[in-house]
């Protein structure tokens, strides 16, 4: 079934978590909610694919200013690929990455977790940032996504 090999794919981020992998039900998908609030969508879509997604809020100046826009489209990483995008409807950033079963042992799904769950908290942290006010510069090197790897 399906569901029940996305839960033993997902199983050593649930032995991470400390949730008992056995009293899980199988779903087709799971959401993970850190300690911070944010909630990590982990889901079989496409078939045989992992694909792990959240919606980082954003503060509505913040969606509207083209420098903070702009900052975000350059943070998509490689290897696996960790994409941005936006969600205008709901001006809504979503992050979200890919990758096939077959690539995923125990170690690749620690590392894909834990990556991803690192650049989710810290483009939360940075769009929390208030742009500055007029008297100052936009955004100082200091809050620029720097620190994404």
């Amino acid at each position: 079934m399906m569901d029940n090999r996305l839960k033993q794919i997902l199983s050593p981020v649930f032995k991470l978590l400390s949730v008992p992998v056995k009293s899980l039900e199988a779903c087709d998908s799971y959401v993970v909610t850190l300690k911070d609030g944010l909630a990590i969508e982990l889901k079989e879509s496409p078939s045989e694919f992992l694909t792990v997604s959240c919606l980082v809020p954003i503060p509505a100046e913040r969606f509207s200013d083209p420098e903070t826009l702009g900052i975000l489209l350059q943070t998509n990483l490689l290897d696996p690929p960790i994409l941005t995008g936006a969600i205008v409807e709901q001006q809504t950033i979503i992050l979200w990455t890919r990758q096939a079963f077959l690539m995923l042992d125990q170690a690749a799904m620690l590392q894909l977790f834990n990556r991803f769950t690192e650049q989710a908290q810290r483009m939360t942290g940075w769009l929390a940032l208030p742009l500055t006010t007029v008297d100052g510069p936009r955004c100082q090197d200091s809050c620029r996504l720097s620190g994404f790897s």
